[in-house]
């Protein structure tokens, strides 16, 4: 069939036409394209962004005496909690002002409710916390809290992705200031500690607290240093709720399934406890090192008995007592760190690593 005449004029259109169809087809994919980046860039986003819009810090009352505090503990299980709920009612008092305590049972969604509920109920002017998934409760400590009027103070453990920075970056805007001596940079020394203690190399077993746990997630990116030297191997990782019958099951379940183990790491005493229990009972004791994070009166006994290598120090009291003095400070116009580092405490010899040749120079506060 022939083809049908067409025009110069006609071939001018019809080239026009096509020319301007291929632009829309090109704009389209491009926006398209720009819609797919978009999405991915959003969902790609990490948590410590979540808090990039945060609210400036709050001022709080107009004196201290007015301050109402929300506790949020991440726990009443164990002596380290309990440890520091008693310096936060001494310290309340002795400042003045009302505290109410919220038990957090290691539970995320538990304390995301309670600091919810807390938040409209219009009852308190100023929230310490101590985070069980401090990405969950971000945008509540650092946008809406603020919003509200509402001082945050952050403490033990880091908020909004922030559980692996250092020195001030452990510290989100909109909130006071953050207290903690858990940071990733000490459980770097600890498993470098680990790492000169043991020359020829060591098979590793790491137990932590729940997963979601800022320590936790510091722990299991410390101990990645291991796969960088020659005969360092761990073999076994173990999360718990840091109380000692769950460390002392950890601890059985990997012996028994690890005969050639060297080295357990526990980062609570509360666990280290079962720990020691379990490595007694297989007759592995002085087989298998023992090293722990805690310091508290048993893990410095244990420490010069020998049934553990060392032990870190936490100071539960000291910092629950700064937590809540830096939103009174706060309120009284004074300047706040954003970091406050226990580790540099005076409270400590010049390190917070207690060995069997300094334990006696340490001071346990549980």
């Amino acid at each position: 069939m022939n083809a049908p005449l067409t025009t110069p004029s006609a071939g001018r259109r019809t080239t026009r036409a096509r020319a301007g169809r291929r632009l829309l087809r090109t704009a389209a994919v491009a926006s398209t394209a720009l819609a797919v980046l978009g999405s991915a860039a959003a969902c790609s986003v990490p948590s410590q962004e979540s808090g990039t819009q945060s609210a400036a810090t709050a001022k709080g009352p107009d004196k201290v005496s007015d301050l109402k505090i929300a506790y949020f503990s991440a726990g009443t299980s164990n002596a380290y909690l309990q440890a520091a709920i008693a310096a936060a009612k001494k310290k309340s008092k002795d400042l003045g002002v009302g505290l109410d305590v919220f038990d957090g049972q290691f539970d995320a969604q538990k304390q995301f409710d309670q600091i919810q509920t807390a938040l409209t109920s219009g009852k308190y002017n100023a929230f310490a916390v101590e985070p069980n998934d401090g990405n969950l409760v971000c945008k509540l400590l650092t946008q809406q809290a603020p919003r509200k009027g509402i001082l945050v103070s952050v403490f033990n453990l880091p908020i909004c992705g922030r559980a692996t920075r250092l020195g001030d970056a452990t510290w989100e805007p909109g909130t006071v200031t953050y207290v903690g001596g858990q940071t990733l940079d000490v459980y770097e020394q600890w498993v470098a500690q680990v790492i000169k203690d043991n020359p020829d190399g060591a098979k590793i077993a790491l137990i932590s607290g729940p997963d979601l746990n800022a320590n936790t997630i510091c722990f299991q990116k410390a101990a990645k240093e291991f796969a960088k030297h020659k005969g360092f191997e761990v073999v076994a990782q173990q999360s718990t709720d840091y109380t000692t019958p769950k460390g002392n099951s950890a601890a059985q379940t990997i012996l028994q399934a690890n005969p050639d183990l060297n080295v357990i790491m526990s980062n609570f005493s509360g666990m280290s406890r079962g720990i020691v229990q379990a490595v007694n009972s297989a007759g592995r004791k002085g087989k298998v090192k023992i090293y722990d994070f805690g310091g508290d009166k048993w893990a410095l006994n244990s420490v010069q008995k020998g049934d553990l290598e060392q032990s870190v120090m936490m100071l539960p009291a000291q910092e629950t007592e700064e937590a809540i003095q830096a939103l009174a400070d706060h309120v009284a116009g004074k300047k706040v760190p954003h970091f406050i580092n226990l580790t540099e405490s005076s409270e400590l010899p010049g390190t917070p690593f207690a060995t069997r040749e300094t334990v006696d120079t340490f001071r346990p506060e549980y």
